[in-house]
């Protein structure tokens, strides 16, 4: 499911919890907290998610290039 964030908002949350989200749990103290809350589903999520507007974003591209090639 695509979200109503543009591409650039959602890229810096992804990259955001790319960083965060390993090293969170990595640690001994968080990892309980943030497994209990489906940060790791949650990342595979918005990871599938990113796949997804690149490949929109590819299509429109192409579609573009063929509408152009076309006129």
């Amino acid at each position: 499911m695509i979200s109503t964030l543009t591409d650039e908002a959602f890229k810096r949350l992804l990259d955001n919890r790319e960083l965060t989200t390993p090293r969170l749990l990595a640690s001994p103290h968080y990892a309980p907290l943030m497994r209990a809350e489906g940060a790791e589903e949650e990342l595979a999520q918005l990871r599938i998610e990113w796949r997804e507007r690149q490949e929109r974003a590819r299509a429109r591209k192409l579609k573009y290039e063929a509408s152009f090639g076309e006129s």
